[in-house]
């Protein structure tokens, strides 16, 4: 999938301009942002559900837009209107055997059958977790090339959330196909994806291959002779905290040169520690401003 120029505005005012990306075969992506930062937004643009202000969405060299069959290389419920919420489990499966050509239903018969989920349950009656569950059976049964999943794990209790994670990767690990999923749980998140975006300021505004990101970034912790802290970790790093004397910061290049430039300060305290993806989050994006004044729009 190729996303060329994509903008999308509501209520006259912009929520994404500029994106341009590609998604790869076999690999998980996560799309990092605050509240109100776009990611919904972002996730029905892909999906076809709002019609683009500019840019295209190629699948295969097609355009989203013009080829609506597309749509079936596409899966994504949009929680905010879910339909399901009126039907039993039997129903919902028909719905999804038409909406797409390739459903596995031998897997999801085999699926629903393993976690106790009854054709004739109603999905409104189900537990959040039961709900969570069988979306990502839906998701992994429609054999769609495209999944996107939006805050799929909030809410769920640990032994239906590692039951979740589980059918996901299982899943990738057997078909090549492309899982876009968003999470405010960035320590979740980290352990399951190859690749991370974070959206600001209606962009994507940086594109982290996480094994690239672990070899050449590092975070280093330091106590210098004084409080001043020298220009140069200054221009090569993001500060992440500032308390006392004692900097932590974030070096995204971190080289055998700026290792020699720090050590040649004689610091008190020289530290490596391990870099989380929440790091990464915070020190991007903690200053944010998010557009929340917009009322009744899930962005």
């Amino acid at each position: 999938m190729k996303i060329e120029n994509l903008e999308k505005k509501i209520d006259r005012q912009v929520i994404l301009k500029d994106i341009n990306l590609t998604f790869n075969q076999g690999e998980i992506t996560g799309l990092i942002g605050r509240n109100g930062s776009g990611k919904t937004t972002f996730f029905r643009s892909i999906a076809g559900h709002y019609e683009l202000d500019q840019g295209q969405i190629l699948i295969d060299q097609e355009d989203l837009q013009k080829n609506k069959l597309l749509k079936q290389k596409i899966f994504y419920i949009d929680e905010q209107y879910n339909f399901l919420s009126g039907y039993t489990l039997k129903k919902i499966l028909t719905f999804y055997q038409n909406a797409y050509a390739g459903f596995n239903k031998e897997k999801y018969l085999a699926l629903t059958k393993k976690n106790n989920l009854n054709p004739r349950f109603n999905y409104r009656s189900m537990s959040k977790g039961m709900q969570g569950l069988y979306k990502m059976i839906l998701a992994i049964c429609s054999n769609a090339d495209y999944v996107l999943l939006d805050e799929p794990l909030d809410g769920l209790d640990i032994i239906v959330k590692k039951n979740v994670l589980g059918i996901l990767l299982d899943d990738v690990s057997e078909n090549s196909r492309s899982i876009i999923i968003s999470s405010h749980n960035l320590n979740e998140l980290e352990s399951i994806i190859d690749r991370a975006l974070i959206l600001k300021k209606n962009q994507i505004q940086l594109d982290y291959h996480l094994e690239s990101l672990r070899e050449s970034a590092r975070k280093i912790q330091m106590v210098f002779k004084t409080k001043k802290v020298p220009q140069f970790v200054k221009e090569n790093s993001r500060l992440l905290h500032f308390q006392g004397r004692v900097v932590t910061a974030i070096f995204e290049d971190y080289t055998e040169e700026l290792r020699i430039l720090i050590q040649a300060e004689e610091p008190i305290l020289f530290e490596e520690l391990p870099l989380t993806l929440e790091d990464v989050f915070e020190v991007n994006l903690a200053n944010e401003k998010t557009n929340d004044s917009l009322q009744g729009e899930t962005l």
